[in-house]
């Protein structure tokens, strides 16, 4: 998988004006499939893509898919994009760029990144999500939306047209801006009105919850979501008593009982401890590609 990182010296594509003012109007829209519908058209002039799935990735929780849509209709790219995010999101390589300490950039950070279907593992994921629906090709724009949270927007290439090529890769680079403020925008607008309350409430499970291990973190967020522990075993491909073992585990670290109790003990610190989010940090070095910044993920 390679990684660009789009900087505000990266040469910028003009984009027709009815096509801006439909993203625009698809910012916060009720209709799940409008921004996603919006991407497709506005990277048509540069790139042919069979379909686009958008996301939300607040710390360590299974992505939200916040919009779809498809060539082959919606019910296709909401299939697809449910199922990615229920069962697969682990196996995703961009996993390496989401979770990654430190960030791969600061709060805002723009980037781009490309996988084939042949670079993707055999397996489940491979056959379900791509090659089923006969996709041979992703294109991904990341954008940083908090200290823990991302949003992506997937763009899928049929294998009517093969692989995505360097010219289009770099198309894609050109709109990214324009894009990646949409679909910011897009997920700040939170129709369900909760986002923030997440991204505070998950942060603070990692700054309370410091002796915590990565498997409890992974476990109470769910809780803390509402997730039952037979779907918080199911997601992480566990068994539901190991799940109940990591729950309690967790608990008496942080010296509650409840769901409730750990509710109100995150946000009680959070309010006691108002700057204690971390520091932004700086870009990783990288090396230049075609007047394009190209980050290897280790």
């Amino acid at each position: 998988m390679q990684t660009w990182v789009v900087e505000p010296s990266s040469p910028h594509r003009m984009v027709d004006a009815e096509v801006v003012a439909a993203l625009v109007d698809a910012i916060g829209s009720q209709d799940p499939e409008s921004l996603a519908s919006c991407i497709l058209a506005a990277v048509r002039p540069v790139l042919e893509a069979k379909q686009c799935t958008v996301f939300a990735h607040e710390a360590q929780r299974n992505p939200r898919l916040l919009s779809w849509a498809a060539e082959g209709g919606p019910w296709v790219a909401f299939h697809s994009g449910a199922q990615h995010a229920r069962e697969f999101a682990s196996q995703d390589s961009l996993r390496q760029v989401i979770d990654r300490k430190p960030a791969a950039g600061p709060v805002g950070v723009t980037l781009v990144a490309r996988q084939t279907v042949e670079e993707m593992p055999i397996g489940s994921y491979r056959r379900e999500c791509m090659e089923a629906i006969g996709l041979v090709d992703r294109l991904t724009l990341l954008v940083r939306t908090g200290e823990s949270c991302w949003v992506t927007a997937h763009l899928y290439r049929g294998s009517a047209h093969g692989p995505f090529d360097a010219r289009q890769i770099e198309g894609l680079i050109g709109v990214a801006t324009l894009l990646a403020r949409c679909v910011a925008r897009h997920y700040a607008t939170d129709t369900d009105g909760m986002a923030s309350l997440r991204g505070s409430v998950s942060e603070g499970v990692a700054e309370l919850g410091a002796r915590l291990t990565g498997r409890e973190r992974e476990v109470l967020t769910r809780i803390l979501d509402g997730v039952t522990v037979n779907r918080i075993a199911q997601d992480l491909k566990l068994r539901a008593t190991t799940v109940a073992t990591y729950r309690m585990r967790a608990y008496e670290k942080l010296g509650v009982a409840s769901r409730q109790e750990l509710f109100a003990t995150v946000l009680r610190w959070r309010a006691m401890n108002p700057t204690a989010a971390p520091a932004r940090v700086t870009l990783p070095n990288h090396h230049v590609q075609n007047s394009t910044k190209l980050v290897h993920i280790a």
